[in-house]
């Protein structure tokens, strides 16, 4: 868990925004809803790794009363999150008439990099074939 002030300063920013925020009265469940969102764009940043934006929620959540429950949940959190992703890869380029061979549909469901399976997303936008995802980024500005 981040405890070092100084290791994620945006994840202190948007703590502190979601105190004032809760002081200024809005409501609960909104202020919540924002903080997950601005978690989540922390994680999409780099700024917080998946396993540290499970624990954050699994605290927020109050589900601490047992830390063995508390790191399973991290566990089936992060795992649910990994695939849906990949499911979301795999609908994208199903829905643009890409077909998804075996050669690729295993490892983007096996996939254990959560920042991986968000740039296949991000790929799987452009893509002419599905290979193409897990190819090395060319530069085109040179």
């Amino acid at each position: 868990m981040i405890d070092d002030p100084d290791a994620a300063p945006e994840l202190h920013d948007l703590l502190r925004f979601t105190l004032t925020c809760m002081g200024l009265g809005i409501p609960p469940e909104r202020v919540m809803g924002d903080f997950r969102s601005g978690l989540e764009e922390l994680r999409q940043q780099g700024s917080l790794s998946l396993q540290d934006m499970a624990r954050i929620r699994a605290r927020v959540d109050n589900r601490l009363d047992d830390e063995h429950e508390d790191e399973e949940w991290v566990r089936g959190y992060t795992a649910g999150y990994k695939a849906a992703l990949a499911g979301a890869v795999q609908r994208l380029l199903e829905t643009r008439d890409i077909t998804v061979p075996k050669e690729v549909f295993r490892p983007l469901h096996l996939c254990p990099d959560a920042d991986t399976l968000t740039r296949c997303l991000d790929r799987a936008t452009t893509v002419d074939t599905p290979e193409e995802l897990f190819t090395a980024e060319v530069d085109t500005e040179g």
